[in-house]
């Protein structure tokens, strides 16, 4: 019941003071914050996996995938494999504010850890979600945002658009509160960081204004297209050349 605006509001504000005070603050706040969002993940998508109920012994999902499979085949695949690297590359973009907010690894192995568990932990979400959302088909239809219909899953994903929001907006203010231009302004690190977080949250609500179902429905498609062509694919060409260039460098 709270109004949309307001929500924004509130939203931008306590990114704004969890933003300006240092990583330490954000790797604190987001560390607890994943936690919660872990939990909740479990917890919302077990019990509406449970809930979904069954036909003869078979659970609802387990039923939707094989009517689907029956009347299409394989021709849908192409499709979600499309849909696999859209996501991921939606989620690559935040790897560079990940890196500035985070404690560098500085292993391969620490890295190669870091990524599996990083991929386990979406790939269980993700599946879990799936599987939910497929018992459910008949109640929701076509919504392109139908967990919203869950008051727990609103205050997940609440969590989970702050803890984002958190790390992206310190991204560009680690990058940009120590810049010569700035520090002309002012010689306080926090003010310099409020400058510059402020700008950024502007501008992040500006566009949350056009709502959250159209930035999910098409926003997050077309960034996870352009991260695709600017992030995914340099990282496996370009990136996989200089790491392998640097590792064999190191051993001499």
């Amino acid at each position: 019941g709270l109004n949309y605006y307001t929500g924004i509001g509130v939203v931008g504000a306590i990114i704004f003071f969890l933003t300006i005070f240092g990583a330490g603050l954000v790797r604190r706040a987001t560390t607890y914050m994943g936690i919660a969002i872990l939990a909740m993940v479990i917890m919302i998508f077990s019990v509406g996996i449970y809930m979904g109920g069954s036909i003869e012994g078979t659970p609802f999902f387990t039923a939707a995938m094989a009517q689907d499979f029956a009347a299409n085949g394989f021709s849908k695949l192409p499709t979600a494999i499309l849909h696999t690297f859209t996501y991921s590359g939606f989620q690559c973009v935040v790897i560079p504010t990940m890196i500035v907010v985070g404690t560098p690894l500085v292993t391969r192995k620490n890295c190669a850890t870091s990524m599996w568990f990083s991929f386990a932990m979406n790939a269980i979400a993700l599946t879990l979600a799936v599987c939910m959302l497929l018992g459910w088909t008949g109640i929701y239809g076509k919504s392109p945002l139908p967990t919203l219909t869950s008051c727990a899953y609103s205050a997940f994903l609440l969590l989970c658009l702050i803890s984002t929001g958190v790390t992206t907006v310190f991204g560009f203010t680690a990058r940009f509160s120590e810049t010569k231009c700035l520090k002309k302004v002012s010689h306080n690190a926090v003010t310099r960081s409020a400058i510059v977080t402020l700008f950024i949250i502007i501008a992040s609500m500006t566009v949350s204004v056009a709502g959250l179902t159209n930035i999910i429905k098409y926003g997050y498609g077309y960034c996870g297209y352009l991260a695709i062509a600017i992030i995914i694919v340099p990282f496996l060409t370009i990136g996989y050349y200089k790491n392998k260039r640097y590792a064999s460098d190191s051993e001499y």
